[in-house]
Protein backbone atom coordinates (compact mmCIF):
# COMPACT_ATOMS: atom_id res chain seq x y z
CA UNK A 1 0.00 0.00 0.00
CA UNK A 2 3.04 2.25 0.02
CA UNK A 3 2.44 5.32 -2.09
CA UNK A 4 5.07 6.56 -4.47
CA UNK A 5 6.28 10.12 -4.11
CA UNK A 6 5.72 12.33 -7.12
CA UNK A 7 8.83 12.89 -9.22
CA UNK A 8 10.18 16.43 -9.03
CA UNK A 9 10.30 17.98 -12.53
CA UNK A 10 13.87 18.27 -13.80
CA UNK A 11 13.65 22.02 -14.38
CA UNK A 12 12.38 22.60 -10.87
CA UNK A 13 15.14 20.38 -9.46
CA UNK A 14 17.79 22.38 -11.33
CA UNK A 15 16.41 25.67 -10.03
CA UNK A 16 16.25 24.28 -6.50
CA UNK A 17 19.87 23.13 -6.70
CA UNK A 18 20.91 26.65 -7.64
CA UNK A 19 19.02 28.19 -4.73
CA UNK A 20 19.54 25.69 -1.90
CA UNK A 21 22.97 25.12 -0.34
CA UNK A 22 24.29 21.64 -1.11
CA UNK A 23 23.93 20.19 2.40
CA UNK A 24 20.27 21.29 2.57
CA UNK A 25 19.62 19.94 -0.91
CA UNK A 26 21.29 16.66 0.04
CA UNK A 27 19.03 16.44 3.11
CA UNK A 28 15.97 17.10 0.96
CA UNK A 29 16.96 14.46 -1.60
CA UNK A 30 17.79 11.83 1.03
CA UNK A 31 14.59 12.47 2.97
CA UNK A 32 12.58 12.34 -0.26
CA UNK A 33 14.04 8.90 -1.10
CA UNK A 34 13.76 7.48 2.43
CA UNK A 35 10.19 8.69 2.84
CA UNK A 36 9.18 7.13 -0.47
CA UNK A 37 11.14 3.87 -0.25
CA UNK A 38 12.39 3.38 3.31
CA UNK A 39 10.87 1.49 6.21
CA UNK A 40 10.60 1.64 9.97
CA UNK A 41 12.18 4.46 11.92
CA UNK A 42 14.18 5.63 8.89
CA UNK A 43 11.01 6.15 6.87
CA UNK A 44 9.18 7.81 9.77
CA UNK A 45 12.05 10.25 10.37
CA UNK A 46 12.40 11.04 6.67
CA UNK A 47 8.67 11.62 6.16
CA UNK A 48 8.55 13.78 9.28
CA UNK A 49 11.40 15.89 7.88
CA UNK A 50 9.56 16.23 4.58
CA UNK A 51 6.32 17.20 6.34
CA UNK A 52 8.03 19.82 8.51
CA UNK A 53 10.77 21.13 6.22
CA UNK A 54 9.99 19.93 2.70
CA UNK A 55 7.77 22.86 1.70
CA UNK A 56 5.53 20.48 -0.25
CA UNK A 57 2.28 21.34 -1.98
CA UNK A 58 -0.89 19.66 -0.67
CA UNK A 59 -0.77 16.60 -2.96
CA UNK A 60 2.89 15.80 -2.22
CA UNK A 61 2.42 16.55 1.47
CA UNK A 62 -0.50 14.11 1.51
CA UNK A 63 1.76 11.42 0.04
CA UNK A 64 4.34 12.02 2.78
CA UNK A 65 1.61 11.59 5.40
CA UNK A 66 0.46 8.32 3.80
CA UNK A 67 4.01 6.98 3.60
CA UNK A 68 4.60 7.81 7.26
CA UNK A 69 1.25 6.27 8.14
CA UNK A 70 2.26 3.05 6.39
CA UNK A 71 5.46 2.92 8.45
CA UNK A 72 3.53 3.50 11.68
CA UNK A 73 0.95 0.87 10.72
CA UNK A 74 3.68 -1.68 9.94
CA UNK A 75 4.95 -1.43 13.49
CA UNK A 76 1.46 -1.59 15.01
CA UNK A 77 1.10 2.08 15.94
CA UNK A 78 -2.44 2.47 14.65
CA UNK A 79 -3.18 5.77 16.39
CA UNK A 80 -0.33 7.59 14.65
CA UNK A 81 -1.19 5.84 11.38
CA UNK A 82 -4.82 6.97 11.65
CA UNK A 83 -3.70 10.55 12.30
CA UNK A 84 -1.49 10.52 9.21
CA UNK A 85 -4.12 9.01 6.91
CA UNK A 86 -6.64 11.57 8.14
CA UNK A 87 -4.20 14.39 7.38
CA UNK A 88 -3.68 12.92 3.90
CA UNK A 89 -7.31 12.80 2.82
CA UNK A 90 -7.99 16.17 4.46
CA UNK A 91 -5.29 17.68 2.28
CA UNK A 92 -6.40 15.72 -0.79
CA UNK A 93 -10.08 14.67 -0.53
CA UNK A 94 -9.88 12.38 -3.58
CA UNK A 95 -6.86 10.45 -2.24
CA UNK A 96 -8.34 6.95 -2.53
CA UNK A 97 -5.30 5.17 -1.12
CA UNK A 98 -5.49 7.18 2.11
CA UNK A 99 -9.11 6.04 2.59
CA UNK A 100 -8.20 2.40 1.85
CA UNK A 101 -5.31 2.49 4.30
CA UNK A 102 -7.53 4.06 6.96
CA UNK A 103 -10.12 1.36 6.37
CA UNK A 104 -7.46 -1.33 6.74
CA UNK A 105 -6.82 -0.18 10.32
CA UNK A 106 -10.43 -0.95 11.26
CA UNK A 107 -10.41 -4.10 9.13
CA UNK A 108 -7.47 -5.46 11.12
CA UNK A 109 -9.41 -4.75 14.33
CA UNK A 110 -12.49 -6.62 13.13
CA UNK A 111 -14.54 -3.43 12.77
CA UNK A 112 -15.70 -4.32 9.29
CA UNK A 113 -18.54 -1.81 8.95
CA UNK A 114 -16.23 1.08 9.84
CA UNK A 115 -13.64 -0.27 7.42
CA UNK A 116 -16.25 -0.51 4.66
CA UNK A 117 -17.22 3.11 5.30
CA UNK A 118 -13.70 4.18 4.34
CA UNK A 119 -13.58 1.79 1.39
CA UNK A 120 -16.85 3.38 0.21
CA UNK A 121 -15.11 6.78 0.35
CA UNK A 122 -12.19 5.42 -1.69
CA UNK A 123 -14.52 4.04 -4.37
CA UNK A 124 -16.54 7.27 -4.46
CA UNK A 125 -13.36 9.32 -4.80
CA UNK A 126 -11.89 7.17 -7.58
CA UNK A 127 -14.11 4.39 -8.96
CA UNK A 128 -11.26 3.06 -11.11
CA UNK A 129 -8.94 2.62 -8.11
CA UNK A 130 -9.13 -1.16 -8.10
CA UNK A 131 -7.77 -1.70 -4.59
CA UNK A 132 -10.85 -0.05 -3.07
CA UNK A 133 -13.11 -2.72 -4.57
CA UNK A 134 -10.86 -5.57 -3.47
CA UNK A 135 -10.50 -4.23 0.08
CA UNK A 136 -14.26 -3.79 0.40
CA UNK A 137 -14.82 -7.29 -0.96
CA UNK A 138 -12.56 -8.78 1.69
CA UNK A 139 -14.25 -6.80 4.46
CA UNK A 140 -17.67 -7.93 3.27
CA UNK A 141 -16.46 -11.53 3.15
CA UNK A 142 -14.96 -11.27 6.64
CA UNK A 143 -18.31 -9.92 7.85
CA UNK A 144 -20.09 -12.91 6.26
CA UNK A 145 -21.73 -10.88 3.48
CA UNK A 146 -20.52 -13.09 0.65
CA UNK A 147 -22.95 -11.96 -2.05
CA UNK A 148 -21.79 -8.37 -1.53
CA UNK A 149 -18.19 -9.60 -1.53
CA UNK A 150 -18.71 -11.33 -4.89
CA UNK A 151 -20.01 -8.12 -6.43
CA UNK A 152 -16.94 -6.25 -5.19
CA UNK A 153 -14.57 -8.97 -6.38
CA UNK A 154 -16.18 -8.90 -9.83
CA UNK A 155 -15.72 -5.12 -9.96
CA UNK A 156 -12.07 -5.58 -9.05
CA UNK A 157 -11.65 -8.32 -11.68
CA UNK A 158 -12.95 -5.93 -14.36
CA UNK A 159 -10.07 -3.58 -13.50
CA UNK A 160 -7.16 -5.94 -12.71
CA UNK A 161 -6.30 -9.02 -14.75
CA UNK A 162 -4.98 -12.30 -13.36
CA UNK A 163 -4.52 -11.54 -9.66
CA UNK A 164 -4.33 -14.92 -7.88
CA UNK A 165 -5.51 -13.37 -4.61
CA UNK A 166 -8.72 -12.30 -6.29
CA UNK A 167 -9.50 -15.81 -7.52
CA UNK A 168 -8.62 -17.34 -4.16
CA UNK A 169 -10.77 -14.88 -2.22
CA UNK A 170 -13.67 -15.00 -4.65
CA UNK A 171 -13.47 -18.79 -4.57
CA UNK A 172 -13.64 -18.70 -0.78
CA UNK A 173 -16.86 -16.66 -0.90
CA UNK A 174 -18.34 -18.99 -3.51
CA UNK A 175 -17.38 -21.94 -1.33
CA UNK A 176 -19.03 -20.32 1.71
CA UNK A 177 -22.23 -20.03 -0.35
CA UNK A 178 -22.05 -23.72 -1.31
CA UNK A 179 -21.22 -23.03 -4.98
CA UNK A 180 -18.50 -25.64 -5.15
CA UNK A 181 -18.12 -25.87 -8.92
CA UNK A 182 -17.44 -22.16 -9.51
CA UNK A 183 -15.32 -22.09 -6.35
CA UNK A 184 -13.09 -24.89 -7.65
CA UNK A 185 -12.77 -23.08 -10.98
CA UNK A 186 -11.54 -19.96 -9.18
CA UNK A 187 -9.02 -21.91 -7.09
CA UNK A 188 -7.83 -23.67 -10.25
CA UNK A 189 -7.35 -20.27 -11.89
CA UNK A 190 -5.43 -18.93 -8.89
CA UNK A 191 -3.14 -21.96 -9.05
CA UNK A 192 -2.61 -21.60 -12.78
CA UNK A 193 -1.24 -18.13 -12.06
CA UNK A 194 0.70 -19.18 -8.95
CA UNK A 195 1.12 -22.95 -8.55
CA UNK A 196 2.82 -22.43 -5.17
CA UNK A 197 -0.16 -20.61 -3.63
CA UNK A 198 -0.61 -22.67 -0.46
CA UNK A 199 -3.87 -21.04 0.66
CA UNK A 200 -5.52 -21.71 -2.70
CA UNK A 201 -4.38 -25.34 -2.47
CA UNK A 202 -5.91 -25.61 1.02
CA UNK A 203 -9.14 -24.00 -0.14
CA UNK A 204 -9.42 -26.27 -3.17
CA UNK A 205 -8.77 -29.17 -0.81
CA UNK A 206 -11.78 -28.08 1.25
CA UNK A 207 -13.95 -28.09 -1.90
CA UNK A 208 -12.67 -31.56 -2.75
CA UNK A 209 -13.41 -32.71 0.79
CA UNK A 210 -16.91 -31.24 0.73
CA UNK A 211 -17.64 -33.04 -2.54
CA UNK A 212 -16.30 -36.39 -1.28
CA UNK A 213 -13.08 -36.41 -3.32
CA UNK A 214 -10.88 -37.57 -0.42
CA UNK A 215 -7.84 -38.47 -2.54
CA UNK A 216 -7.90 -35.07 -4.28
CA UNK A 217 -8.22 -33.32 -0.90
CA UNK A 218 -5.18 -35.24 0.38
CA UNK A 219 -3.22 -34.33 -2.76
CA UNK A 220 -4.04 -30.64 -2.30
CA UNK A 221 -3.04 -30.80 1.36
CA UNK A 222 0.25 -32.48 0.44
CA UNK A 223 0.97 -29.80 -2.14
CA UNK A 224 0.21 -27.06 0.40
CA UNK A 225 2.49 -28.73 2.96
CA UNK A 226 5.29 -28.79 0.39
CA UNK A 227 5.05 -24.99 0.42
CA UNK A 228 4.28 -24.55 4.16
CA UNK A 229 5.40 -27.64 6.13
CA UNK A 230 3.96 -26.29 9.40
CA UNK A 231 0.54 -25.37 8.00
CA UNK A 232 -2.08 -26.37 10.57
CA UNK A 233 -4.93 -26.06 8.01
CA UNK A 234 -3.19 -28.36 5.52
CA UNK A 235 -2.30 -30.91 8.20
CA UNK A 236 -5.84 -30.94 9.56
CA UNK A 237 -7.37 -31.20 6.10
CA UNK A 238 -5.09 -34.10 5.21
CA UNK A 239 -5.82 -35.81 8.51
CA UNK A 240 -9.60 -35.68 8.27
CA UNK A 241 -9.52 -36.62 4.57
CA UNK A 242 -7.42 -39.67 5.46
CA UNK A 243 -9.87 -40.62 8.20
CA UNK A 244 -12.83 -40.24 5.85
CA UNK A 245 -11.07 -42.50 3.34
CA UNK A 246 -10.50 -45.14 6.04
CA UNK A 247 -6.84 -44.40 6.87
CA UNK A 248 -6.36 -44.22 10.68
CA UNK A 249 -3.02 -42.51 10.05
CA UNK A 250 -5.03 -39.32 9.74
CA UNK A 251 -5.17 -39.13 13.54
CA UNK A 252 -1.48 -38.19 13.63
CA UNK A 253 -2.08 -35.30 11.23
CA UNK A 254 -5.07 -34.08 13.24
CA UNK A 255 -2.98 -34.20 16.44
CA UNK A 256 -0.11 -32.32 14.80
CA UNK A 257 -2.47 -29.66 13.45
CA UNK A 258 -4.15 -29.22 16.84
CA UNK A 259 -0.74 -28.80 18.50
CA UNK A 260 -0.01 -25.96 16.08
CA UNK A 261 -3.44 -24.37 16.39
CA UNK A 262 -5.80 -25.45 19.16
CA UNK A 263 -8.78 -23.85 17.37
CA UNK A 264 -8.24 -25.53 14.01
CA UNK A 265 -10.97 -28.15 14.45
CA UNK A 266 -13.59 -25.48 15.14
CA UNK A 267 -12.43 -23.39 12.20
CA UNK A 268 -12.69 -26.31 9.82
CA UNK A 269 -15.95 -27.61 11.31
CA UNK A 270 -17.49 -24.27 10.30
CA UNK A 271 -16.41 -25.09 6.73
CA UNK A 272 -17.98 -28.53 6.91
CA UNK A 273 -14.64 -30.32 7.28
CA UNK A 274 -14.58 -32.77 10.18
CA UNK A 275 -13.69 -36.44 10.81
Amino acid sequence: MLAAMKTTPLLFAAALAALVPLPAFAQLEQSFQDCAHGSGDVQIAACTWMIVHGKQKDADLAVSFVNRGVAYQARGDFNHAAFDYTQAFTLMPDYALAYVNMGSLYDADGQYDRAIGYYDKAIAAKPDFALGWFARGRANAEAGRHEAALADYDAYASRVADDPELYNDRGASLMALGRFGPARADFDHALQINPAYAEALENRGVVNFRTGAWSAAIADANAALAQKPQSAPALYLRGVAKLRSGDPGGNADVAAATALNAKISGTYAALGVKP
